[in-house]
C-alpha cells in the first residue's frame, strides 16, 4: 500500500476515534455532572458515604456507560478502517484480470519458446535426411 492510501486510512481511523471519545467522554463528563459532583457536594457538607454514594451512583453508572461508548468506539473504529484497508489491498493485488493476464502473458512467452524449439528441430532433422540421401548416392563408382 502506497504513503497516500496508508495516510488517507490512518485520518479516516483517527476521525473515527476522535468522534468515539468525543461522544464516550461526554456522556462520562454528563455523569459526572449529574451525579459526581452532588455526592462531592454532599459529602463536603457533612453527609455520610451511603448517602452520597447513593447520590452518585446514577451518575458513577453514566459515567462507565461513557467509557464504554469510548472504548467499543475505538475498537470498532481500529476493526472496521482496518478491515476496509486489508480488502481494498487484496482488491487491488489479487485482480483477477491482471493474474489472468499475468498468467497468459507467461503462457505465450513459454508457447513461443516451444514453437522455436519445434522449428529448430524440424531444420536439424530435415538436414538429416538431406545428408543420408546424399551420403546413399556414391559418385565416381559404377
Amino acid at each position: 500500500m502506497d504513503a497516500k492510501r496508508s495516510l488517507r486510512w490512518a485520518v479516516y481511523y483517527v476521525a473515527l476515534a476522535a468522534i468515539a471519545t468525543l461522544v464516550g467522554f461526554g456522556i462520562a463528563a454528563g455523569g459526572a455532572v449529574v451525579g459526581i459532583a452532588p455526592a462531592y457536594d454532599q459529602l463536603q457538607g457533612g453527609a455520610d458515604l451511603s448517602t452520597a454514594l447513593g447520590t452518585a451512583a446514577p451518575g458513577l453508572a453514566l459515567a462507565a456507560v461513557g467509557v464504554a461508548v469510548w472504548f467499543v468506539g475505538t475498537v470498532a473504529a481500529f476493526v472496521g478502517v482496518f478491515t476496509a484497508a486489508v480488502e481494498e489491498q487484496m482488491r487491488e493485488r489479487f485482480d483477477s484480470e491482471k493474474v489472468k493476464s499475468e498468467i497468459l502473458s507467461v503462457l505465450d512467452d513459454r508457447l513461443s519458446e516451444v514453437e522455436h524449439d519445434v522449428s529448430e528441430t524440424r531444420r536439424q532433422v530435415s538436414e538429416l535426411k538431406r545428408e543420408e540421401a546424399a551420403d546413399e548416392f556414391q559418385f565416381g563408382e559404377q
